[in-house]
């Protein structure tokens, strides 16, 4: 099997010099694909499957898998995707501040224990969500494999300053959630599978259950249900800022009063009042309303743990 494996030769210091020696490490055993810049990774994936390579592996976050999703499902992106995605399968060595899907799935986050997983080549079919929005006034199409959100959280990944991601991680994002709550924020309209919200402020979509990082957010959540996962908060109280927290630790945020939970196969989001509200996909500000989000079933596959029997 040919395995290709996308990675970021940028980063500097102690981690980034102790990264490439692992990945020479492995040279003789996969091609190394390295990035020059923002989105290239993506075109890296989208030539790879041209050239036939079997197993793209994306060495880094959920950016970086994100980005190379979106290579795969480049030259289908018409049928969702099913049908170029088929050609090629989706590893992770999961690099990045919160690696998402790779918790999800069960990749270990140890380097040498991920690729013994990728090297085994089992694999499993997830769905995978879609979203048509706007960027720079053009209409995009994107998928995003773990998450996405729109509203608060949107803003939240916009206001992320990365200096601080690379020093601190999860914390980066925190702070930045918090800069979002003390903006005034937008509405949005959303409509779910028929169900009606008219005014909400924060939207989260997960694929899986987890969000942020290990905790649980979405509890009914299915990577293979056919279905995507949305919490939806009619407003973002301030002064509630510490049962939200406490609400994502333990689980319990859909339970929250003016939080909706809500499981569908479509969603449409639209601005209320036409004022701007923000997108993010896997992580990373990716554009604004108004959106469309649909799901691929079993679209995309990945390499995981084979189950135990």
């Amino acid at each position: 099997m040919r395995i290709g494996l996308i990675f970021n030769p940028t980063a500097k210091g102690d981690q980034a010099r102790h990264l490439r020696k692992q990945l020479d490490e492995i040279a003789d055993e996969c091609t190394l694909l390295p990035t020059v810049g923002p989105r290239h990774a993506e075109d890296l994936a989208a030539q790879a499957v041209a050239d036939g390579i079997e197993l793209i592996v994306a060495a880094g976050g959920d950016g970086t898998v994100h980005e190379v999703a979106n290579g795969l499902a480049r030259d289908a992106i018409g049928l969702d995707g099913v049908d170029g995605l088929a050609k090629t399968a989706l590893g992770i060595l999961p690099l990045g501040t919160v690696n998402v899907l790779a918790r999800e799935l069960g990749v270990p986050l140890d380097f040498d224990a991920a690729w013994r997983v990728i090297r085994r080549g089992y694999t499993r079919q997830i769905d995978l969500p879609w979203m048509e929005l706007q960027r720079e006034g053009k209409t995009q199409r994107r998928c995003f494999p773990a998450l996405g959100g729109a509203g608060m959280d949107g803003r939240a990944c916009e206001l992320v300053n990365w200096e601080t991601k690379k020093r601190s991680g999860q914390f980066a994002y925190l702070t930045a959630g918090y800069r979002a709550a003390m903006e005034p924020l937008p509405a949005m309209r959303v409509v779910a599978d028929g169900c009606v919200i008219e005014s909400a402020e924060l939207i989260m979509l997960g694929n899986g259950p987890f969000y942020g990082g290990p905790f649980d957010v979405f509890p009914a959540a299915q990577l293979d249900d056919g279905k995507v996962d949305a919490i939806i908060a009619e407003r973002v109280q301030k002064w509630r800022t510490p049962e939200y927290l406490w609400g994502v630790l333990t689980g319990n945020l859909p339970s929250l009063a003016g939080v909706h939970y809500v499981q569908a196969t479509s969603i449409e989001l639209t601005p209320v009042n036409g004022e701007r509200v923000a997108v993010q996909l896997d992580g990373d500000a990716t554009g604004e309303l108004p959106a469309k989000i649909s799901v691929a079933p079993r679209a995309l596959r990945v390499v995981a743990p084979a189950p135990v029997l």
